[in-house]
């Protein structure tokens, strides 16, 4: 019995067998090139076994990647730069949330809300709102990338806001906008009129001493310290009648037993005289008012428990009449409590 050895054959690879006309030209290009065959390098791959929690039999890839992603935003945050946008000639009645609500959602930050801190601008002396607003940010990336979008956003309602039979339709239900869609996001926009031109600037260092205060404490001193108040508290004031916080307890103490149901105030004190010094010695652009508080700016602060019952509160006291005591001149214009929510 004989035995016959076969000859070693060279191994052929995969893409030889299925292309053998492209196998005989690269051997002929190899060839011209003075060099028998064209070798590729090839790069390592590590071991499957060694790539940490990315290679989790139970699918954890998309969970790994935004654990790394939220460590990466927080520690981002944790670098406290602040920045600052003004929004101008708005109006006095928005609130927290229209600011909110149309913020662009974070690609990179999960469940981004936009500003960090919203606050009304105040007057220094009388503390009532005036028409502008601080969007506080806690770096500059922050808030270009918010004023980028709301500025687009307004364009956008200016577009598609008809003003005239030839003007353009608005958006169907579905319409793309930056990945959102544009007719909900329309919806939702209520800072600006369509038929103005948004105002939203930012504010650079050094800044002004009384936005300095704003930064320093990220609210007003007079809601901040000691305690936060902003959110459950009422700026109070009658016309022509300067009661005193006595009068004002009592006046709410009787509403109390007229409606069957006491007011939720915060503590004892919870009617303090607004004192607009703790402003002013912060160098505020009001300074040729420093004197003492006239007669006609009198202000108090009502602090209530949470914020459902402060808002009840202005409802049942803004624009109504004071009491007044026994004495009062018969034939004279009663006076008006104004009353309003502070945030």
């Amino acid at each position: 019995m004989s035995i016959s050895w076969m000859p070693k054959r060279e191994p052929v690879s995969l893409f030889d067998e299925l292309f053998p006309a492209d196998r005989d030209q690269q051997r002929t290009a190899a060839h011209a090139l003075g060099r028998d065959d064209i070798q590729i390098p090839r790069l390592p791959l590590t071991d499957i076994e060694h790539m940490g929690p990315l290679a989790d039999s139970d699918g954890s890839w998309k969970e790994h990647e935004q654990t790394l992603t939220r460590e990466a935003a927080q520690g981002s945050v944790k670098q406290w730069n602040p920045a600052i946008l003004v929004f101008q000639r708005a109006s006095k009645s928005l609130n927290e949330a229209d600011f909110r609500r149309i913020a662009p959602k974070g690609l990179h930050i999960e469940a981004w809300t936009g500003p960090g801190d919203i606050l009304k601008a105040r007057d220094p002396v009388t503390f009532e709102q005036m028409s502008h607003y601080f969007l506080l940010f806690p770096n500059p990336s922050y808030a270009r990338t918010y004023q980028n979008y709301i500025i687009k956003l307004h364009n956008v309602a200016q577009t598609h806001t008809p003003t005239s039979l030839e003007s353009p339709l608005p958006p169907p239900a579905g319409t793309v906008f930056g990945e959102e869609d544009v007719y909900s996001l329309l919806q939702d926009y209520a800072l600006c009129p369509p038929s103005q031109n948004i105002s939203l600037i930012s504010l650079f260092a050094p800044y002004k001493a009384t936005v300095k205060t704003l930064i320093d404490h990220q609210g007003h001193p007079q809601l901040c310290c000691p305690t936060n108040r902003a959110g459950r508290a009422i700026l109070f004031w009658v016309e022509d009648l300067h009661p005193t916080a006595s009068a004002i307890r009592s006046a709410i103490d009787q509403d109390s037993r007229d409606r069957g149901l006491p007011w939720a105030t915060h503590g004892n004190r919870y009617v303090e005289k607004y004192d607009p010094s703790v402003t002013l010695a912060e160098g505020s652009e009001r300074q040729d008012r420093t004197g003492p508080q006239s007669n006609s700016s009198v202000r108090w602060i009502i602090t209530l428990n949470d914020e459902d019952e402060a808002r009840r509160f202005v409802r049942a006291w803004h624009r109504r009449p004071f009491p007044v005591p026994s004495d009062y001149a018969k034939g004279e214009v009663m006076p008006i409590v104004n009353a309003q929510y502070l945030w």
